[in-house]
């Protein structure tokens, strides 16, 4: 007698507990530089003239007269923001049909957030690990070497900036690609090995390094996007590369600060939902309006092509 196949008494369907879809796990590009809100999408600000205030003009004076009078200069920055957008249409049958656990809208909606996402963060990097700094310099032996000195690398750019504006760095900004090279470095786990226990293996972990180096935040940049058009095979890559960024910035927008930068923010990241109605279907848009702007680029020391 026949028996029942398994295929015959179960019928496939979709989980309703799993699905699979590939998104970075951490962006770090609306955390380099402060985010400063702006009512208009071009401006300007003001920078001081460097020099007149650095320069000793104070000067002794005598009973009855005068004091010695000084001035400083001022010129101005701009800023231009750009609005980046995306927008997916998601018809009516697609909604209505669709099984759990999909839900057509929110996860256009979250699609189209990571996009949006994806390009700040390039738009950052580019900066943050573009050749608008005043200092920069490749490692004479790359950290992917083991006898290399990331320390005293580090130690030169720390130095540089505090003699420029009188302030320690107090932020870096590193790519995942040169992070794997500098955990491993020997000299690095050595000092790690002193702060664990006696039965506790070095672990050298972001918080430790950033200690090490003196600053009081270090990044690590993870996200990763493809290269390669729609259909072709894809060409995978880390957005921050083989770098180190050593810079001073403030927490916040402020007044008379060396920040490295600033992303002058028109639109912050809106969402918004509309209808097609000869498409009968809903579209998905988001969209932001920024522009990163480096306004003190003495304020910035770049460890470039490290590894």
């Amino acid at each position: 007698m026949s028996k029942p196949t398994y295929a015959q008494v179960h019928i496939d369907v979709a989980l309703t507990n799993v699905s699979i879809a590939y998104t970075n796990g951490a962006f770090i590009g609306e955390r380099v530089f402060p985010r400063v809100p702006v009512n208009k999408i071009s401006d300007k600000f003001f920078i001081y003239t460097k020099a007149d205030w650095l320069r000793r003009e104070a000067g002794v004076r005598a009973p009855g007269t005068r004091a010695p009078r000084g001035d400083y200069g001022l010129t101005t920055g701009t800023y231009t923001t750009v609005e980046r957008a995306i927008a997916k249409s998601v018809p009516d049958e697609i909604v209505e049909n669709a099984d759990a656990p999909l839900k057509p809208l929110e996860d256009a909606t979250r699609w189209a957030t990571n996009q949006v996402l994806l390009e700040v963060e390039n738009d950052v990097q580019a900066d943050a690990f573009g050749t608008g700094w005043s200092s920069s310099a490749t490692p004479t032996t790359l950290w992917s070497n083991d006898t290399s000195d990331p320390i005293g690398d580090v130690e030169t750019g720390m130095n540089t900036i505090v003699s420029t504006i009188g302030q320690e760095a107090n932020k870096g900004v590193i790519g995942r690609g040169l992070w794997r090279y500098l955990k491993q470095n020997p000299d690095i786990l050595d000092r790690i090995k002193y702060s664990a226990g006696p039965n506790s293996p070095a672990i050298v972990t972001v918080n430790a390094v950033a200690a090490l180096f003196g600053v009081d935040e270090l990044l690590v940049g993870t996200a990763i996007s493809d290269t390669a058009a729609e259909g072709a095979t894809s060409s995978l890559s880390y957005i921050w590369g083989l770098h180190l960024l050593l810079a001073y910035v403030t927490g916040s927008p402020s007044l008379l600060q060396p920040t490295a930068g600033y992303v002058f923010t028109y639109k912050t990241r809106e969402t918004s939902r509309f209808r097609e109605d000869q498409e009968r279907a809903d579209v998905v848009e988001v969209r932001q309006s920024w522009d990163t702007k480096l306004t003190a680029t003495d304020a910035g020391y770049l460890v470039k092509s490290a590894a």
